[in-house]
């Protein structure tokens, strides 16, 4: 039995490795931070800075759960009665006072402790996969033992520090098309949001009987499940807008659709259909939140007032089409007043963003695939940037080596770090608000390279919500001089006033357009960026950059899954597809039907 790394273990094999993990311990300390992560929910950063004062006198009313004021975030979780009583055991045996910190070590020690616990276990049960337990894993398995526990998902973010559901994905099961279906039409007219039910935590309630509302939206799920078949094979922002619109405009459930875009090329008459450009232009101002330069927090919105149209009375929706920081527009749709329930706007938010995701994809093609693009210099002496600030206070050097676009607009950064050592650089990150994850993925002495989850507002997000990337990247001494690449099309100004008004002390060194190798951009990268979606490629890039290919690995697959937040058999599908089709590219004679 091995630890179980994604949620195809049972409930009896994930008890059982956590037993043999903790049998594997040798010290009190070592079993009370095991206990910790996998029974608490704390982090290794947490742990280290926990002290008697964070923990309650008194038990929760009628429970044997004692509260516990986590540090650094200050969420409440709660301690069950035997862990409580093992902390204070320890407490009191080695004479912690009450301000005094429970562990007095460094995050990456705790870690280390971890890793020595699950080598220990290995060999012991001679259960290798145990050597890649990581701290991680005992709060998945934390997560996991709760929602197995009938615990609500939004109960489990609370006590766990997690900002986000899709945190929690792994241990959710994935509902079908049919649970989808079933759950957002128990109650369509009313409003309600039934996104639990679909998950399998809610109680799923059985369909209605055969209302028009329910017909509707059965409907509108059908519509947006063809609209996503069709939107992967789009190569263009105009090709895109035609197929929403065709899809949409010509469907029984909508009188008309049209899309308006930052790109003005794609917006007009042939991104209508169903109404002609007179009758849009009298009613193209009543579309609601019609301004599209800006992210909006609402995804879906539906005008209060209706519209008259030759057809009649239309109420008009707009669906922002949004991946990451970046919105690229909205599918405005007219449909009969009173039709459109809450369950109808959750379907058409998951299509807002696939649509956005698809022109994420296409504008990356096209950054790549360009002949030239616009290069900007930059300098900059932001304490607010995290690896300027970093750089300054250690005295190194931090030098961007790539970056991998991961879930929940964050960005899994390669950072070679010089002139410092590796615990103190691993510690000034790992105590960073702006990073929510650190690993070492290799130490030379004179260099380490260290893998980070960049979340939030960056530099280096900034960017990329401009379609662009940066190509180089060196912070020496509290000061960063990088270049970026964007499409020739972008508005720089935009891209060069959100940079220096975000980072006062950013100024631009230079500007100009270059040339990219002709064999490169067209043949080659055509035929891999063709092939390979988002996901693939992000993979790939983390498994390169982490030293996955390298011999001997400097990366396990168990790394890169947690890095990537994906189960390990779903990044083993991503990199042996991605693999697939980089070999299909380079040897195209495959393409031709001949023997060789």
């Amino acid at each position: 039995m091995s630890w179980p790394r994604d949620t195809s273990g049972t409930a009896q094999e994930w008890e059982t490795a956590y037993e043999r993990l903790r049998r594997a311990t040798e010290t009190y300390r070592e079993d009370l931070v095991v206990r910790l992560g996998a029974e608490v929910g704390l982090t290794p950063t947490e742990m280290s800075r926990l002290t008697p004062a964070h923990v309650a006198n008194d038990r929760a009313h009628g429970t044997d759960l004692t509260a516990l004021s986590v540090p650094a975030d200050g969420r409440t979780t709660y301690l069950p009665s035997d862990v409580e009583h093992d902390l204070r055991k320890f407490v009191t045996a080695n004479s912690v006072g009450e301000s005094d910190r429970v562990f007095p070590v460094t995050p990456r020690r705790l870690q280390m402790l971890v890793s020595t616990v699950g080598d220990r276990a290995a060999e012991r049960f001679g259960q290798d996969e145990l050597a890649a337990l990581s701290s991680r894993d005992l709060r998945h398995y934390f997560a996991r033992q709760l929602l197995a526990d009938g615990v609500h998902p939004g109960v489990v973010l609370k006590v766990g520090g997690w900002d986000r559901l899709e945190r929690l994905d792994p241990f959710l099961d994935d509902p079908s098309d049919a649970a989808v279906v079933e759950a957002l039409s128990s109650d369509p007219v009313a409003g309600q949001s039934h996104t639990g039910a679909a998950h399998g935590h809610a109680g799923a309630v059985g369909i209605r009987p055969d209302t028009a509302a329910s017909r509707r939206l059965r409907s509108v799920v059908e519509l947006v499940r063809e609209a996503s078949d069709a939107l992967s094979n789009a190569t263009t922002r105009d090709e895109l807008g035609r197929t929403l619109c065709e899809q949409f405009g010509r469907s029984g459930a909508y009188r008309f659709a049209w899309l308006s875009t930052t790109d003005t090329a794609a917006d007009g008459s042939q991104n209508a259909v169903g109404i002609d450009e007179v009758a849009l232009e009298d009613i193209r101002d009543s579309a609601p939140d019609a301004d599209i330069r800006g992210n909006s927090d609402q995804p879906v919105h539906t005008a209060n007032a209706t519209v008259q149209t030759d057809e009649g009375a239309v109420v008009l929706i707009s669906v922002s089409l949004v991946h990451g920081e970046t919105t690229y527009g909205r599918l405005h749709l007219a449909a009969p007043p009173g039709t459109v329930s809450a369950g109808e706007s959750d379907v058409l938010a998951a299509l807002g963003r696939q649509a956005g995701a698809a022109l994420a994809a296409i504008e990356r093609r096209k950054l790549l695939l360009a002949d030239t693009v616009t290069r900007l210099g930059f300098r900059c002496s932001d304490d607010a940037a995290v690896f300027v600030r970093i750089s300054g206070t250690l005295g190194c050097t931090v030098e961007l080596r790539g970056v991998a676009p991961i879930e929940d607009r964050s960005l899994l950064c390669f950072l070679a770090v010089r002139d410092v050592t590796t615990e103190r650089a691993f510690d000034a990150f790992d105590d960073a608000p702006e990073i929510s994850n650190v690993r070492l993925i290799r130490d030379r002495g004179e260099e380490s390279l260290l893998e980070v989850v960049l979340s939030g507002q960056s530099l280096l997000s900034a960017v990329s919500a401009h379609d662009g990337t940066v190509s180089a990247f060196v912070a020496e001494d509290g000061t960063a001089n990088f270049a970026v690449e964007l499409p020739n099309e972008t508005p720089l100004r935009t891209v060069i006033t959100e940079l220096t008004d975000a980072y006062p002390d950013t100024k631009l060194r230079s500007k100009r357009e270059v040339e990219r190798d002709p064999q490169t951009a067209t043949d080659f990268r055509e035929s891999v960026e063709g092939r390979l979606t988002a996901k693939q490629h992000s993979a790939l890039r983390a498994a390169y950059l982490a030293g996955y290919f390298e011999w001997p690995r400097e990366s396990t697959a168990e790394d890169l899954a947690d890095s990537l937040d994906v189960s390990s058999p779903t990044l083993h599908q991503h990199l042996r597809t991605a693999q697939q089709k980089l070999l299909h590219s380079f040897f195209d004679d495959l393409d031709t039907p001949t023997n060789h």
